[in-house]
């Protein structure tokens, strides 16, 4: 496992990083805040999401409702994109909570959810999450994923090593995290990210949501299925 993570890590890609994403493409969002619409009791979820055929196991997750789980990885440009509207939901609804899942149905996305994993262990995920997201935005303007002496630097200035994150990263606990990474991602029937759940069975339809007022309807409808 060592000796793989190192040599994926190292290699730098000649192509563009796509396909993160199985429906169409995310409008960049603009965060805001939400109208006197949201207050209202009503189902503005209408058909705006897919409905689980099994439902994510909450007690295993930790999840007490309403929560939302997100599954992402850090080359999707969907996902980065839709972070700072994520953050801005977060921020405005703290009764929710949010469960955040690196997806790993591949080897090469496996190594960014180690690398993800690896941050919580080592106490830098809070701190350094953005700062990750944003080198992989950075690396994608060159055609490539960042090295792992890349990425193990941004997290110098808390004495977290190339040597540490590596171990972290080959760690049994963090293993363990990963197949389960696996299993809900294959048990949502998920294709790509970013991808939310609410309550562990109401996946987001991003194609439903309105283009034109994107980030009133994502928040307005994430907050009604927490409701439903």
């Amino acid at each position: 496992m060592k000796k793989f993570l190192l040599a994926s890590l190292a290699l730098t890609l000649t192509m563009a990083l796509t396909g993160c994403d199985s429906g169409s493409e995310i409008p960049k969002p603009n965060p805001g805040k939400q109208s006197a619409q949201a207050e209202r009791v009503v189902d503005i979820a209408q058909d705006k999401y897919k409905l689980l055929k099994a439902p994510l196991p909450s007690a295993e997750l930790g999840g007490t409702e309403p929560y939302v789980v997100e599954f992402f990885w850090f080359g999707c440009p969907h996902c980065y994109s839709l972070e700072p509207l994520v953050k801005a939901f977060r921020q405005n609804n703290q009764d929710i909570q949010f469960i955040t899942i690196p997806a790993a149905p591949n080897q090469r996305w496996e190594i960014e959810a180690r690398i993800y994993y690896a941050m919580e262990a080592l106490g830098v995920r809070d701190s350094h999450y953005d700062r990750v997201f944003q080198l992989y935005a950075d690396m994608r303007n060159e055609k490539r994923y960042p090295t792992l002496d890349e990425v193990a630097a941004l997290f110098g200035d808390k004495g977290v090593t190339k040597e540490a994150l590596e171990q972290a990263m080959g760690s049994a606990a963090v293993s363990t995290l990963i197949e389960r990474s696996k299993r809900l991602f294959d048990q949502a029937e998920l294709t790509g990210v970013p991808a939310l759940i609410v309550n562990g069975k109401y996946q987001l339809d991003f194609a439903k949501l309105d283009s034109k007022a994107f980030a009133e309807d994502f928040m307005q409808t994430i907050r009604a299925l927490g409701e439903k």
